[in-house]
């Protein structure tokens, strides 16, 4: 604004110095503190002296914290800045115009693009910002920056930690990993040390005693499957078959749940009371697995996914897994697909911040689609991103329709949560079973933002505001859509850029030919629902995957029984 002018003071206090920068009138700035007013392009920009100790501002309306990881370039050393943005506003803005404005001013800093390497350069982007219109709610803003010390500062993304593990070890992990991504296809011995990269003899040795311990199990010609534990809580069997046993038309699943990661098809199973598990099992070429079993009244069937990816053979393969699956079983009237996904986050708002253990159900947007896949993405001659994709939505709406009465449960009622009491169930369940299902501590939900030349910042999650309810270890549950497609997903930016035009809450890797297959296949009343393991599309963050299946398995099973009962009780099971 004309009369106002943007004034930076700086003051320091032991190893943290502060950046004030406010917006005066001019009659109100102090020429016995002023060290430079800015002139030409910069004009209404003014410096004042560097204060001895910092006044105490009171407690910000908004804050948003970020470490940033940086190369010093001659050096090469890496170091650590903690880094906090805090806000004031002008009276009477209310909480939805102060996240706006935060937002879109941390996401116009931090751009990579231009992402300021220095401290000068990055105070002046501050300052510059603050005399734009979009963000005169901004009355006063402090930038705290401390460098940490090497005790202080947490590892540096995409740095692993050392593995001091046995070689041993490390292998039997591999090789649990390789065979659980093929499961139920079976792998020779040679496509195990192709894939680990380990030597032939270790890989003998430690299968002999993933054999011992039951994990996997040897075939014919010596090839090798992932062998499922199977719970003795529950009626439940495993019947390896050349071909699906005939099942009465009257008997026949209604429900079908597709799953592509091992530790899904165990949550999902889980889920599930007087259940059979079929392997149809083929010495060459694809094997399938099938569990049936009931939730509520229903029978569902449920199976995996061999792989899952954009290598055009994962296509074709997870396409024909969905297309026998509905094809074995006819009389399908719903089709769930079940797992983990990323998260996409919401630095300044903590309403609309996913985060690690949240669960995700697929809702139509404004535009009446609920599931994104991008192809490509171009750029047309007036150099403007355009997306190359295809769009999704059931035909059938009512499971759509019972989402939206679940929503609206969740908010009257949020301590009334079925899903949460099967999570508990499902634990108890699987607490033989190799990988751990219990919800990792927060401290390991940390988020990530590149900023270009291998420089990366960690943001801090929004503070709860003090009216929303605290219930961090249970998951939030949220109604959105669904995004894939490795040109979105490969990059921050972009990946962000795509949520916010479309209103993407989470990404999974890409499960179009399942959808193709699904619809190809004319079953109209189709879901999905993801836990979120990590902030990209879920593939990347181990740790919180089988937890974040847990979790979306038992929102499938809350509303697998609403189908019958869509009201549900407050006291139902």
């Amino acid at each position: 604004m004309a009369d106002e002018e943007v004034v930076m003071t700086p003051t320091k206090k032991g190893g943290t110095t502060h950046i004030r920068i406010e917006k005066r009138k001019r009659l109100d700035l102090n020429d016995d503190k002023t060290v430079h007013v800015a002139g030409g392009q910069h004009r209404g920009l003014v410096v004042n002296k560097q204060l001895s100790d910092d006044t105490d501002l009171g407690r910000p309306q908004l804050q948003i914290g970020f470490n940033c990881f940086l190369v010093d370039q001659k050096t090469e050393k890496r170091i650590v800045e903690s880094r906090r943005l805090k806000f004031w506003y002008v009276d009477e803005t209310d909480y939805l115009d102060q996240v706006t404005t935060a937002y879109e001013f941390f996401k116009e800093l931090v751009q990579p693009a231009n992402f300021p390497r220095d401290y000068v350069g990055f105070i002046k982007k501050c300052m510059k910002q603050m005399q734009r219109t979009e963000y005169k709610l901004a009355k006063k803003i402090d930038l705290e920056i401390r460098q940490l010390s090497e005790q202080e500062a947490p590892l540096t993304p995409g740095i692993a930690k050392e593995d001091k593990r046995p070689i041993e070890e490390i292998v039997r992990e591999k090789i649990l990993q390789v065979l659980e991504s093929a499961y139920p296809n079976v792998l020779e011995v040679e496509d195990l040390v192709r894939i680990t990269a380990a030597d032939e003899a270790i890989i003998n040795q430690q299968l002999d005693e993933l054999k011992a311990k039951n994990l996997v199990r040897e075939m014919e010609n010596g090839k090798i499957v992932r062998h499922v534990l199977e719970d003795d809580k529950t009626e439940s069997e495993v019947q390896m078959v050349k071909q699906m046993p005939t099942i009465a038309a009257n008997q026949q699943p209604t429900i079908a749940i597709i799953t592509a990661n091992y530790c899904e098809k165990l949550a999902v199973d889980a889920m599930m009371d007087n259940k059979t598990t079929f392997v149809k099992y083929k010495t060459e070429g694809e094997s399938n697995v099938y569990t049936v079993g009931f939730i509520g009244e229903h029978k569902c069937v449920s199976t995996k996914l061999p792989q899952i990816g954009q290598s055009r053979a994962a296509q074709i393969s997870s396409g024909n897994t969905t297309t026998r699956l509905l094809g074995t079983f006819q009389n399908i009237e719903h089709v769930f697909v079940v797992g983990i996904a990323g998260g996409v986050p919401h630095y300044t708002n903590y309403y609309k911040h996913v985060r690690l253990g949240d669960i995700v159900v697929s809702c139509c947007n404004d535009r009446g689609y609920f599931y994104y896949h991008v192809d490509k993405i171009l750029q047309d001659k007036d150099g403007n991103i355009q997306y190359k994709m295809r769009t999704w939505s059931p035909r059938d709406l009512s499971m759509q329709r019972l989402a939206e009465k679940l929503e609206e449960r969740c908010l009257r009622k949020p301590e009334k949560a079925p899903w949460e009491r099967y999570i508990k169930e499902g634990l108890d369940l699987l607490e033989k079973q190799e990988a751990n299902f219990n919800r990792p501590s927060q401290e390991s939900d940390r988020l990530y933002m590149s900023i270009g030349e291998e420089n990366v910042i960690e943001v801090q999650h929004p503070e709860r505001p003090d009216e929303a309810q605290q219930r961090e270890e249970a998951p939030t549950v949220r109604f959105g859509v669904v995004g894939s497609g490795r040109p979105i997903t490969r990059y921050d930016n972009t990946r962000l850029e795509f949520a916010h035009n479309y209103g993407i809450t989470c990404f999974d890797s890409e499960y179009d030919q399942v959808i193709e297959s699904i619809v190809g296949n004319r079953k109209d009343s189709f879901m999905f629902i993801r836990g979120i393991a990590d902030y990209n599309d879920g593939s990347k963050n181990k740790e919180w995957q089988p937890y974040a299946s847990l979790a979306a398995a038992a929102m499938m099973k809350t509303i697998v029984k609403m189908i019958s009962n869509p009201y549900l009780s407050e006291d139902d099971d």
